[in-house]
């Protein structure tokens, strides 16, 4: 500590910067943790984006997460039950944490809707890994899970967007 008082100040305040970067870079990995981002499906089917719910104010209060088809392979599949556009509709509905959300073995729970039946289901979600999400739908004892990636810029193909 000695060192740094003979520095002049305008060092300190670049010393400082250089620090809290470095301390900006350690604490990225627990930010890892958090679901609130983009997500890919399989296949880079749809990407959705997880955030906190915009409903009422127990799901805020609580913490609770939504997702929102931001883009989708095949807006309109055939054969689907909804013939709604998929692009825009909530699939994930007030998922809760069922410990902090910083502890990265949180599972999270609420509903999924799948809009090739037109149903929605009981469903949980956790982080694999920092880049993984596995999401889990059940009906009675049948449940059926999919690894979402998250979205990356340099290692999923882009996306056009409409103007």
């Amino acid at each position: 500590m000695k060192y740094l008082s003979v520095l002049p100040s305008a060092s300190r305040a670049v010393l400082a910067l250089v620090a809290s970067f470095f301390m900006h870079l350690l604490a990225t990995p627990a930010q890892a943790q958090n679901l609130q981002d983009e997500w890919w499906t399989p296949g880079f089917a749809a990407r959705v984006k997880l955030a906190p719910c915009d409903g009422n104010a127990q799901e805020k209060a609580e913490g609770r997460l939504c997702g929102l088809i931001l883009w989708a392979w095949d807006d309109t599949p055939t054969g689907a039950s909804d013939k709604r556009p998929l692009v825009g509709q909530r699939i994930i509905s007030g998922m809760k944490p069922d410990k902090s959300p910083a502890d990265k073995t949180a599972v999270y729970s609420g509903n999924i809707y799948n809009p090739e039946d037109g149903q929605t289901y009981k469903a949980t979600m956790r982080l694999k890994s920092a880049n993984t999400l596995l999401v889990e739908g059940c009906v009675l004892f049948i449940c059926r899970e999919q690894v979402w990636r998250r979205q990356d810029t340099l290692r999923t193909p882009p996306v056009a967007v409409l103007p």
